[in-house]
């Protein structure tokens, strides 16, 4: 609340009004949540595919760093957010200012950053199409590209450091609002990015429509994350003029949290296939149909690429779906990759795939799982 002339105005009576316990259910709940899939994650990489990829250790990373923003918030909190201004003493709201400084926008740019980088990862291991990879490692870069410096400023945005959060100290800041402004646009720009990223990729599949929508809503699952971080934006934006800080803003960082949170368990989702299709194989919106035709799809772009080749092996990573689709055949030099016809030779391969053994098929080789 403001006065004619910018100042804060004093209510009587608000000494005990706060609002800080909404956003200590929120860092404690939604860190609960996302545990729970980030566990049947690990359970699947560590005990069922036996292998862990780095999308997996990337996202390991993003939940710790989460869940330190979740401690900054908490511990907020005990220094006056959620309260009002007026109630709180210039020591607490010294405090109060430099956790959110230092600690809270730190951890929710890098936060944000290993998410991403995550769901980045995850989609390079079922895909050997160069320009789809391409698109993806230039995304990655730039969302590397634009954090750290973003990071940076956030905690150089008044020189010194220390007149941002302690008054007496005479400094100079850098227009805030812009620079939010600016990190929220570039993160909604790689937010709606990682989320149509999945239909380019699965867009040249010939599949049941009902299927292939299934496979593309899984890998879209991060459209709740660009749903949220609009969400967050707007709240920010309502409140971004406001003197009352330590009061408006636990809006807007309850639903940081949210974003961050939620962000943790869309990521997890399309990684929970190996872990759905032994324990509840029905429930589950891919099948062997499905995956055979992505498998077939990648295989047959990357045969198509070697014979242009003159037989040469292209360079680059191979899709590896055992955390979340099918394993694309590679092309391995001096040999061809064959494609079975024969129901023994395909039966041959699928008891590869299950027992994770090697199999020889007419002279080539062809792995199951790793």
């Amino acid at each position: 609340m403001s006065s004619a002339d910018g100042g804060i105005v004093a209510p009587s009576a608000t000494a005990d009004e706060t609002i800080a316990y909404r956003l200590i259910i929120v860092a404690v709940l939604f860190p609960v949540l996302a545990l729970v899939f980030l566990v049947l994650r690990l359970f699947s990489a560590t005990c069922i595919i036996r292998k862990w990829h780095l999308d997996d250790y990337f996202i390991l990373v993003a939940f710790f760093i989460a869940l330190a923003n979740s401690i900054v918030c908490i511990v907020q909190t005990r220094y006056g957010l959620g309260r009002h201004m007026w109630d709180i003493t210039p020591a607490d709201l010294q405090l109060f200012l430099k956790l959110g400084m230092i600690g809270g926008a730190l951890t929710y740019n890098l936060a944000t950053l290993f998410i991403k980088v995550s769901i980045l990862s995850f989609y390079l291991r079922f895909s050997v199409d160069r320009a789809f990879r391409n698109t993806v490692y230039f995304v990655m870069l730039a969302t590397v590209g634009y954090t750290f410096p973003n990071s940076i400023l956030f905690l150089y945005v008044c020189t010194p450091m220390q007149s941002y959060w302690d008054f007496s100290v005479v400094g100079t800041c850098v227009n805030i609002n812009a620079a939010f402004h600016t990190a929220n646009t570039l993160n909604m720009v790689t937010d709606f990015t990682i989320l149509l990223l999945p239909i380019w990729m699965l867009r040249p599949l010939r599949a049941p429509l009902m299927k292939k929508i299934g496979v593309t809503l899984i890998l879209m699952a991060g459209g709740f994350v660009c749903a949220v971080s609009l969400v967050r934006m707007i709240t920010a934006l309502v409140g971004i003029d406001e003197s009352d800080i330590t009061w408006h803003y636990v809006s807007n960082l309850a639903w940081c949290l949210v974003e961050m949170y939620v962000g943790i368990i869309c990521a997890c989702l399309p990684c929970l296939k190996a872990f759905a299709k032994r324990y509840f194989p029905n429930l589950f919106l891919f099948d062997p149909e499905i995956e055979q035709r992505i498998t077939s799809f990648h295989v047959s772009k990357r045969q198509a690429r070697f014979s242009a080749d003159g037989g040469r092996p292209e360079g680059g990573g191979v899709g590896d779906g055992e955390g979340g689709f099918t394993k694309a055949t590679t092309v391995v030099a001096g040999e061809r990759v064959l494609r079975s016809k024969h129901s023994k030779e395909s039966g041959d391969v699928e008891k590869a795939r299950e027992s994770g053994e090697e199999t020889h098929i007419e002279g080539g080789p062809l792995r199951g799982k790793e």
